[in-house]
């Protein structure tokens, strides 16, 4: 049986990001996405939110939970295999093959899955300025708005 870990700030989780996450979830078969908290951002949503736009958008298809560690100890903890990461451009390549060589050299492999061309310009900064202004919620699921959309008028 094998297991993977999906990782990222999901801040709030994406078209693009769901992409990613449903070919994990054709090609393994147990996934776990992880929500990063970075002590050194500021996130529009905090990690129990971002847990729960991911669990209105998956439901129990995934198990979604938060960390504050490195990846490689997140997927350790729970058994998976590999981790999983999407990749847009270049850039993305770039950044996520240094990545990569960090995970394997802790035990851990990483497997990629390229963005869907329709889906490659978007991005999570994006749909934070789309829901901020209210004007464009084209970026992100209808559920991922509505819960996103009561979020910010608790704030």
């Amino acid at each position: 049986m094998s297991k993977c870990l999906v990782t990222g700030s999901f801040d709030p989780i994406t078209l693009g990001h769901q992409d990613i996450i449903e070919k994990a979830l054709r090609a393994f078969d147990e996934v776990a996405v992880a929500v990063l908290v970075n002590p050194d951002r500021y996130p529009l949503f905090d990690a129990e939110q971002r847990v729960n736009m991911i669990q209105a958008v998956f439901g129990d298809r995934v198990n979604a939970f938060s960390f504050d560690g490195l990846a490689v100890d997140a997927a350790k903890a729970i058994g998976a295999d590999f981790l999983v990461r999407g990749l847009r451009d270049t850039a993305d390549l770039d950044y996520e093959l240094e990545m990569a060589d960090f995970n394997r050299a802790h035990g851990l492999e990483t497997v990629f899955f390229l963005s869907d061309a329709r889906l490659r310009h978007v991005s999570a900064t994006k749909a934070r300025e789309g829901l901020m202004s209210g004007a464009d919620h084209s970026f992100i699921d209808e559920g991922v708005y509505a819960l996103a959309s009561a979020y910010l008028e608790e704030k």
